[in-house]
């Protein structure tokens, strides 16, 4: 599968409704789609899948230091 689908594809892909979908990225829990061409990304969708499942925490304390430290810079 193309790495950038449309939204009906990206609901099929993760495995929930058409409507659920929607609903999570208005609400800001998935990305939304990229401007230029209106298709959603595969793989800013498998991250933001990993940040709600927990996935996306640092596994170390090296990856903790520097979420730590790339936040202060934000």
């Amino acid at each position: 599968m193309a790495r950038l689908v449309t939204e009906k594809q990206a609901a099929e892909t993760i495995g929930i409704e058409l409507a659920t979908f929607r609903e999570w990225v208005s609400c800001g829990r998935l990305p939304k789609p990229i401007p230029e061409c209106g298709k959603f990304d595969l793989k800013a969708i498998d991250a933001a899948i990993d940040r709600i499942s927990g996935l996306g925490n640092p596994s170390n304390a090296l990856d903790a230091w520097r979420t730590k430290q790339n936040a202060r810079s934000a």
